[in-house]
């Protein structure tokens, strides 16, 4: 019984020394308010700044995977020279047909892929939407809202489905959905939800027929990605095997999360955008990090006789850190709050006004705190070496 109260004793003591320890950082932050203030917006503005860049390079991870995450499809035929969606290169049609013969395959059907030039007549407005044709016998290719009456009117010459995400620009201003599409004329008959986000403008699907009116110097022959959907019950690893032994060379055989981590890491890796927005989130942690130094540096260069006092009253030097070190907390958390709460407003206006995949997401809610915490804890660490300094004697 006394053992189990000596414990509950130490306990106790120990929580009362953290609680004192938290109240001795917050009243330093309390003690001089204007210089609270100044330096919680630094810091909130850095993490304002690491927000939007990983806010940003989260868009281009969806546009990555904007398309490929929706294509209705259990394994894809790919070109060999297979880039990225704007640089699918071709293959021959006739491989969806020997495709057929792989006894899980139920059906094959081709996508053609390209840019096309969007002009509004009646403003004038140009835009580049990427483009998606297939043939109207065969399923529609993505996992979409497309009714089937909206399908039925795609077999009209030159008429289009929308993407509704499409910049606001890219939109007819005429009621009956008059455009043009590369010099000819084309309709918008409905719309689906899709959003491509960097890819292009907008996005819009058609016939295969209507597909080569626009693109004449293109061959239905030649296709972009191969809709590869198997029967009930087949196993797709061992399809994707059959059919990588089947065809030949000039085609590969991916599935569709294959598909999305090669466009991944060709948009996050091997494009400017990825790698812009990467760097800015890492720009803004050194600046976070230098400015909550360089308070936390001066604040204890002018609290030096208040340490060294806590330091003639029996506080060792780690216990010393351990103040600066949730100082530097409060910072984190005081300049998080404020930049959440900016994002949370300013992510869906700048969402509605360019239909950028940009989200504010628990994920990066969760990454951006736990840098920010790290953040303001190296800056702790750092600035804390000073206290080894802390000498009572020469002090007083």
């Amino acid at each position: 019984m006394l053992s189990k109260g000596r414990d509950a004793g130490v306990k106790s003591m120990r929580f009362h020394a953290l609680r004192h320890r938290v109240a001795f950082a917050r009243s330093l932050l309390a003690h001089r308010k204007l210089r609270t203030a100044v330096a919680t917006s630094g810091v909130a503005f850095a993490i304002l700044v690491v927000f939007v860049q990983l806010g940003f390079y989260g868009a281009v991870v969806n546009t990555a995977l904007a398309i490929s995450s929706r294509l209705d499809s259990d394994v894809l035929l790919l070109s060999s020279r297979f880039v990225h969606l704007s640089q699918a290169d071709t293959f021959p049609r006739a491989r969806l047909f020997q495709a057929l013969a792989v006894e899980g395959v139920e059906s094959a059907s081709p996508l053609y892929l390209r840019f096309i030039r969007w002009r509004d007549p009646a403003t004038g407005e140009h835009c580049k939407l990427f483009a998606m044709g297939f043939p109207l016998a065969d399923p529609i290719p993505l996992e979409s809202d497309v009714q089937s009456d909206r399908r039925r009117a795609l077999q009209s010459s030159n008429t289009i489905l929308l993407d509704r995400l499409t910049q606001a620009k890219c939109g007819p201003s005429t009621p009956d959905g008059q455009t043009e599409i590369n010099g000819k004329n084309a309709r918008v008959v409905g719309g689906f939800d899709l959003g491509v986000g960097f890819l292009a403008d907008g996005s819009a699907l058609m016939s295969d027929d209507t597909f080569i009116r626009f693109l004449p110097f293109l061959s239905l022959d030649r296709v972009q990605i191969g809709m590869i959907r198997l029967r009930e019950g087949a196993d797709v690893q061992q399809t994707v095997a059959q059919l990588r032994e089947l065809l030949p060379k000039d085609v590969q055989v991916v599935t569709r999360s294959q598909l999305s981590d090669l466009l991944e890491r060709y948009w996050v890796g091997n494009t400017a955008v990825g790698n812009i927005f990467g760097m800015g989130a890492l720009s803004g942690i050194c600046v976070g990090f230098v400015v909550l130094l360089q308070i936390l540096s001066a604040d204890i260069r002018n609290q030096l006789p208040s340490y060294a006092t806590l330091n003639a009253m029996g506080y060792g030097k780690y216990q010393l850190y351990r103040l600066v070190v949730q100082e530097s907390w409060w910072f984190a958390l005081m300049g998080f709050l404020p930049a959440v709460s900016i994002c949370a407003i300013v992510f869906p206006l700048v969402r509605s006004a360019t239909r950028l995949p940009l989200f504010l997401t628990p994920g990066l809610i969760t990454l951006v705190l736990a840098l920010s915490i790290g953040m303001c804890l190296l800056a702790g660490i750092s600035s804390a070496k000073r206290l080894g300094k802390v000498d009572p004697a020469e002090l007083f």
